[in-house]
Order: C-alpha cells, then structure tokens, then sequence
C-alpha cells in the first residue's frame, strides 16, 4: 500500500506531538505524524499518555488563524474522533468529556492534546486512540485500563473482531474530518458545533469537582457556554470554568448521543473517508 504525501510515519518517537511542534513550519495543513511506537507521551499538563501496542498515537497538523481557545479546539476535535470511529464502527457512540477526552460505554477511549506552533498559525491536533490496546504488553498499566479504559475493538461484535478499523484506515478518517472542523471553523461555524457537541456532553447532570492549578470548585455540571466553558452549578452560583481537570464524583447515566454530522443532522453516514 503506498503511504499517501499526508502521512509522515516514525519507526518511533518521544511525542508525535513534540515532533510536530519541531517540524511545523515545513508541514502542511492536514499533515500527519504517525508512530507505533511513542515512548513518552504527553498529555495535558504534566500528564503521560500511554501507549502500547494497539494505541493508535498521531498528531495532525491544521493551518488555523482563528483566535479560539484550546478547549474550543479540543473539543471540535473531540467531535472529530467521534465521527471518525463511528464511520468504522457503527456500535460505537462516542462521548466528549470536557476539555479534552472522549468516551465510549462510560469509560476513557481518546485524549486530545492541542498545542499551537509559536511561529505561525500552525495547530497540533495530537490524539491517543485506544483502538485495541494490547495492556499486557504495559503491566504496569493494567490496572488503569481494566478500571477506566475503553477500545474501539470493544464496540465490535464478537463476530467482527477481525474487522477492527486499522490504524491507517482510522488516521484517514480522522484527518478527514479534522479538516472538514477546521474549515467550519475558520468559516465562522464555530457556533454549529455547539449543538452536536452538548448532545454529547459526557459531565452534564454530573457532581464533579474541577481542579485548576491551586484552585478548586464542586458542582452539577450543567454544559458548556457558548464559549466552550464548562457551566458549573454550585447551589445558586454557576461557574465558568476555562481550563482544568474535572474528575466525576457519581454515575449519572450518560447524556443523549447526537448526530453523525458538524452541521446538519439528517446527513448520512458515509463509509471510510477518502484522503
């Protein structure tokens, strides 16, 4: 299979995203930074993403002069992924974990990290995907993800094990779609995004307390402000958290799924999405 002009692959790589940030200028929009073998990883913070054999670690490049925020990025991301891996696994419906996860069946399936090129208005898009993650091969990881890890491989039937999305045909559809956000962004559609991103809105109707740096707030989460802020109800007080780590504190069932698509709900599923 010849590797399409996108596709730059690493035998292997500290951080496909440190590796990006290194190289941006000479990347183009919609360039892609893939290893199988990424042996530090970074999330956000000081937070490590780890990565055995069967998680897919990539860090996509977008040409984007829009001032939004991080979170804003994160989050349209967010609903990337989600298309992305409903396209090739249709049992699949994927939640967004405000600022920067995905979800499927309650538990973590993807991390986002987006980082901006200091030189120009280059942005890195880096996403962890737990397609089928061999934990074994990372013992001292299994106990994270027997309690709170989630696969795509998971969300095949027992009949279609062997039909689990491959890391090239996931990178594709997930660049696809990465691009189509960017452009709606950059055409002013941010607002758009809003409404399939609350329908996904994993934290909403959740207790959670959210940590940022010393300071720390309890509430209901209660969505996400036109700004992409996260709305915490704390009695008659909400907050509007820009940045932090949010940890549940209960089970509240899980919000309603939404569409398949950025802007127009009663569009079709496609299949695996071209280059």
């Amino acid at each position: 299979m010849t590797t399409p002009p996108w596709l730059i692959e690493l035998p292997t790589c500290e951080s496909t995203n440190s590796w990006a940030l290194a190289h941006a200028e000479a990347l183009a929009h919609g360039a892609c930074v893939w290893t199988t073998r990424q042996t530090a990883g970074r999330g956000r913070g000081s937070k490590r993403w780890y990565a055995p054999p069967g998680v897919l670690t990539a860090s996509f490049v977008l040409v984007q002069s829009s001032a939004l925020a991080s979170r804003q990025l994160s989050l349209a991301a967010g609903l990337a992924v989600a298309h992305a891996v409903e396209d090739l696994t249709p049992r699949a419906r994927i939640s967004i974990k405000w600022p920067n996860d995905c979800y499927y069946d309650n538990r973590k399936l993807a991390g986002i990290l987006c980082e901006r090129s200091s030189s120009d208005e280059r942005v890195i898009i880096g996403i962890g995907l737990n397609l089928d993650p061999q934990w074994d091969q990372s013992p001292d990881q299994l106990p994270f993800a027997l309690d709170s890890a989630a696969s795509v491989a998971e969300a095949c039937l027992p009949e279609d094990k062997r039909r689990v999305p491959t890391m090239p045909a996931m990178l594709q559809s997930l660049r696809r779609y990465l691009i189509e956000a960017s452009g709606m962004i950059s055409a002013d559609g941010w607002d758009k995004l809003l409404t399939p991103l609350r329908t996904r809105d994993w934290l909403r109707g959740k207790q959670v307390t959210v940590e940022d740096g010393a300071k720390q707030c309890s509430g209901q989460a209660a969505g996400f402000d036109a700004d992409g802020n996260l709305l915490l109800q704390e009695g008659t007080t909400v907050h509007r958290m820009q940045a932090g780590t949010v940890t549940a504190t209960d089970t509240a069932p899980a919000a309603a799924r939404s569409s398949r698509w950025f802007a127009n709900p009663r569009r079709k599923s496609r299949g695996t999405p071209g280059s």
